[in-house]
């Protein structure tokens, strides 16, 4: 027994003399020591020690076990060290990026994603979607709570507007700030001027960010609230987008390639009348008018009747020709798509080089988008302390958007045309072209010409440099934008544009240049373990160069070189005119963002804008921000549920700015007004005028924000998402006050009002299934929003709703077109009230011939106008709110499935409870015997004496007249929707045994394959008048939506 006990008691003393002592440090890459490492002896789970506070250790390795120490800490790569020819070790843990906590970008640097407490939306692009998008507006669509994304997708290069948590500013111009690689990119609302010089003009908005490559963008990072977005000051009121290129990894080269063909086709037609209808609805009114027919039926062809000077009938000897203009004009286009990129990096740094090229055909057959692209990013370590960082990209457009025409009038639009033309052509027609009359719809086609060359480039170069304090950094980093456009417009003799000026061609130019330069300290650092200070202090110095020129010509001695030959014309309706905006914008900045023991978290920013724009009494505004967060899942109660992952309580505060105006808009400058004056010699001169009145007092619009927020994420990570409850305002908005006409101007730029948006915004994820074969994810979010103009400033007077006078501060939008249809505005501003509202005549079906209560005027299957006051008028009188373009909510979900090689990836975004005031049904709804085109239902159900209707009113009747008093709610149409956004169905093919493949994917994608609405026409998604805020939620000329189905292949090497 004795033997026993002597050997448990001296048997560990005499293994352990038997051993080696090995002492050390452990640092991390910047030279901090590292605490609590644990080291292990190899094989052994019990023979070990940690780090002290210092990073010192000691341990004794016993002779009899391997002499191989084994290092690990979180966040930080296993090593193994042998130690079997030393005593003591200095090692340096390095980073797993596996491992660490993700970075996300924010405004002028990076947090960690659990630092941040403002409200935002990450997002990552995958290569088949950017592969399939033409800009980097189309990645946002339902895939982020609280944007709303309107878009066209049938005209290659139309314009696309993004609102984030609803409309800040009534001056029009909602879309928000976009930067690239820190580089501010203000151009989408941007395009060039719109020449004139030919009537009704209004040509259509194309993308101000064409050339921006989708392809090359790593992450986008969505800023909402004002605590994120306060340190952009004057030019985050809108949100921020923030937009990460691509760059190398450490490793091989790595050659990326890809290839795409797709189809695009008509979404979505008009109902017209076909042949037979129509020839039907033209004799039935000649009969009411006491005319002989216009036409004879025979079966399935129609034959043309005219009549001599004594009325005999002659039969055409030929029979018409039918023709559905949308099925005629409007074709199936192909497109193709292919781009490389290189990437690569060693210890000292990266590059990332792509290559693209995109030829797209719209569905008209003279509407394309040619377009190609290049970026070289480069990252390189120059020395231990000093990094350099290069991004330089550059792209060329040119693109022909003949399905545009104009957005106004009837014989003016191409839309109008393929919609309203008759369908009937009689006669010995042998070219549409040119033997049919002016404005038909194959002029759009053969003589009419839109075409724009874009150019762009991009490029930024900073250099970092490490101080000698530790977590200390410099930064300089200069940037800049260089854009050219050049749009032509050009109307042929057989387009009503070009036949009243024998050929008539429009030019609009736009070039801007503009550069940054940004210095600033960063510093980024951990102290004991408890303390976490990530800051950031400068100064940006910011120049934005606008030159705009617009140019309009008739009178051509001959057209065959089109837009090509400007001085062939013999008539200027549009002088040379030349549109600078030149601005300069100095800041000062700064960013805390303070996390104590990984739990409590505070971030502060501010800003100080001085923008030339504004007199040097108002020229600086100071924009702050706070925000505070707890991280609840680091809580003691939390943490015993076992249910968190990650649980974030947020709350945020802050001021954004909006100077929202035109260069020199404080003063009064002098400008041609395009208007030419005979002299005595019988030449012309151009007179220059007064432009406007001066206002020096002009300031900012000021939005002030609070935010409350909650992440959360489940224990598993199955379940993840976050919610956003948001209250907004905006003050001293820029408006347009009126002022009394013996000044000698109508209207002045002012400061006054407030408009307000509050909302709700809820995001949620759930990985329902994930296994290595087989995965289910499930996203979705949806955003509630309440605009509401709180004041406007202006004067009161009446203003009438339901027949009764108010007294309310209120003014009208602008008149929807020049032509004789929809001549009112459709909109109002009403204080108290959502902006925009819709404003016009209520209905309430059709006159019977019972009725006895007609007002002045009317007649039995008339339309019956509500009068409002009962005064048996129908006047301005009697106009109510009809409508509201503003939605209840945006919406968006997805749902992606992976079975071993297979993926497929469903996106669905849409939109409720907004109105459309849809304009084309003013003709198409009424059968007022004109020569246009209508819908069957306007004629197969119109009012008849003996099949009396409610729905539509009698053969003959006028829309014009109660027209020119306000639009009615006939033409307000539910635009809710529900749209199958994109479908991508992948297939990764077996490349294991190649040595030069490393990754061969090959997939089939379709976008906008069904919407689900009750809107009847072309698209729910309205994009008439984008960027017009006195024009909202209105489709007046509307091109039609697209669908496009898509065969990928993606090749990695």
């Amino acid at each position: 027994m004795k033997k026993i006990f002597f050997l448990l008691v001296f048997l560990p003393t005499m293994v352990f003399s038997q051993s080696k002592t090995i002492t050390g440090t452990v640092k991390d890459e910047t030279g901090l020591p590292l605490p609590i490492v644990t080291i292990l002896i190899k094989n052994s789970k019990s023979l070990g020690t940690t780090t002290d506070f210092d990073g010192n250790f000691s341990i004794k390795v016993p002779t009899n076990r391997t002499k191989i120490l084994v290092f690990s800490y979180l966040g930080y790569t296993t090593q193994e060290v042998n130690v079997s020819n030393t005593a003591n070790v200095n090692l340096i843990m390095i980073s797993d990026q596996t491992q660490l906590d993700e970075v996300i970008v924010v405004g002028y640097g990076t947090v960690l994603k659990k630092d941040v407490t403002g409200a935002l939306t990450s997002l990552k692009v995958k290569d088949n979607v950017a592969n399939q998008s033409g800009t980097i507006d189309q990645l946002l669509q339902g895939r982020a709570a609280g944007v709303q994304v309107t878009q066209n997708a049938g005209a290659p290069g139309s314009g696309v507007s993004v609102k984030i948590r609803g409309t800040n500013s009534l001056r029009g111009n909602n879309e928000p700030l976009y930067v690239i690689d820190g580089i501010i990119i203000s151009s989408a609302g941007e395009d060039v001027a719109e020449a004139g010089g030919v009537g009704n003009s209004g040509q259509e908005a194309q993308n101000g960010l064409n050339g921006i490559n989708p392809r090359d963008i790593e992450s986008i990072q969505v800023l909402k609230d004002a605590s994120a977005t306060a340190i952009y000051g004057s030019r985050g009121a809108n949100g921020v987008v923030l937009i990460t290129t691509k760059q190398g990894v450490k490793g091989k080269v790595k050659i990326n390639s890809f290839m795409t063909t797709s189809i695009r086709t008509m979404d979505k037609k008009y109902d017209v009348l076909d042949g037979n209808g129509y020839a039907n609805y033209q004799n039935e009114m000649s009969l009411l008018e006491g005319l002989n027919p216009r036409y004879q039926i025979d079966g399935s062809q129609i034959f043309g009747i005219t009549y001599d000077s004594a009325g005999n009938p002659n039969l055409s000897n030929e029979p018409a020709q039918i023709l559905n203009w949308q099925d005629d004009l409007y074709r199936q286009g192909f497109s193709r798509k292919a781009g490389f990129s290189a990437s690569g990096g060693s210890d000292n740094g990266n590059y990332y080089i792509s290559a693209g090229f995109d030829d797209q055909e719209g569905i008209v057959s003279n509407s394309s988008l040619k377009s190609s692209d290049l970026r070289i990013n480069l990252n390189q370590d120059l020395t231990n302390k000093l990094k350099l960082k290069a991004r330089i990209s550059a792209s060329f457009n040119n693109t022909n958007f003949a399905e545009s025409g104009d957005l106004i009038g009837a014989q003016q639009s191409f839309v109008r045309n393929a919609i309203l033309f008759r369908p009937i052509v009689t006669g010995e027609v042998q070219d549409f072209g040119e033997d049919l009359e002016v404005g038909n719809p194959y002029s759009w086609v053969n003589d009419f010409e839109d075409v724009s060359k874009e150019k762009r480039y991009i490029a930024s170069l900073g250099l970092t440099y490490k101080l000698p304090i530790r977590g200390l950094k410099y930064q300089i980093k200069a940037g800049g934008n260089v854009r050219s456009k050049d749009r032509r417009r050009f109307y042929g003799l057989t387009t009503f544009q070009g036949a009243n000026g024998n050929g008539a061609l429009q030019i609009s130019t736009l070039n801007t240049t503009s550069y940054q330069i940004n210095n600033f300290l960063r510093f980024n650092r951990t102290f004991n373990r408890k303390h976490r200070i990530n800051a950031v202090a400068g100064a940006t110095y910011d120049v934005r160069n606008v030159e705009r020129s617009i140019y309009a010509v008739e009178d051509f001695v001959t057209t065959e070189l089109t837009i090509q030959q400007p001085f062939l014309a013999s008539l200027v309706t549009q002088p040379l005119r030349y549109l600078k905006a030149d601005q300069q914008i100095f800041s000062l900045l700064g960013r805390l963002n303070y996390t104590f023991n990984n739990k409590y978290i505070l971030t502060a920013s501010f800003r100080r804008d001085g923008v030339s724009k504004f007199s040097k009494e108002n020229r600086y505004g100071f924009f702050p921000s706070f925000a505070l967060a707890w991280r609840l899942d680091k809580e003691r109660f939390f943490k015993n549920l076992n249910i968190f992952e990650d649980l974030k309580l947020r709350a945020g505060w802050g001021q954004i700015g909006n100077h929202g105006i035109r260069a020199y808009g404080t003063l009064s400058d002098y400008g041609i007004n395009g208007q030419l004056y005979g002299t005595p010699g019988n030449g012309s001169s151009v007179v220059m005028t007064l432009n406007n009145i001066a206002n020096p007092q002009l300031t900012w619009e000021t939005t002030e924000q609070v935010n409350l927020g909650l992440d959360f994420e489940s224990k598993n990570t199955r379940i993840s998402g976050s919610l956003d409850l948001y209250d907004k305002t905006t003050k001293d908005l820029l408006q347009s006050a009126p002022i009394p006409t013996s000044s000698g101007f109508s209207n002045i730029l002012v400061n006054r009002g407030t408009i307000s948006n509050k909302g709700l915004e809820i995001a949620l994820n759930i990985a329902a299934v994930s296994t290595e074969d087989f995965q289910i994810n499930i996203g979705g979010n949806i955003a509630f929003n309440k605009t509401k103009i709180e004041s406007l400033g202006i004067p009161l007077k009446d203003f009438y709703i339901d027949g009764v006078a108010q007294q309310r501060s209120f003014y009208l939008g602008s008149q929807i077109s020049q032509g004789v249809y929809f001549r009112t505005p459709a909109n109002v501003f009403v204080e108290g009230e959502e902006s925009s509202l819709f404003y016009g005549l209520e209905t309430n079906g059709i006159y019977q011939t019972e009725d006895t209560d007609l007002v002045a005027g009317a007649v039995p299957g008339d339309v019956r106008f509500v009068d409002q006051n009962e005064d048996g008028i129908i006047d301005i009188l009697d106009k109510t709110f009809i409508g509201n373009p503003n939605p209840d909510f945006v919406y968006g979900f997805n749902v992606n499935f992976k079975l071993k090689r297979f993926t497929a990836n469903f996106l669905f975004n849409g939109v409720y409870g907004n109105d459309i005031a849809n304009g084309n049904l003013i003709k198409l709804n009424n059968a007022e015997g004109l020569g246009t085109n209508i819908s069957p239902n306007a004629y197969n159900n119109a009012w008849r004496p003996d099949a009396q209707t409610n729905l539509y009113p009698r053969l003959g009747y006028k829309a014009i007249p109660n027209q020119s008093i306000a639009m009615s709610d006939r033409i307000i149409e539910d635009g809710s929707y529900l749209r199958l956004n994109n479908v991508t169905v992948g297939f990764d093919v077996p490349v294991e045994n190649s040595s030069l493949i490393e990754r061969l994917n090959v997939y089939i994608a379709g976008q906008n394959l069904f919407t689900w609405t009750d809107y009847s026409g072309y698209n729910p998604e309205v994009s008439s008048f984008l960027n017009n805020g006195l024009k909202n939620g209105v489709d007046w000329n509307g091109a039609p939506n697209a669908k496009t189905i898509l065969l990928g292949l993606n090749i990695n090497f």
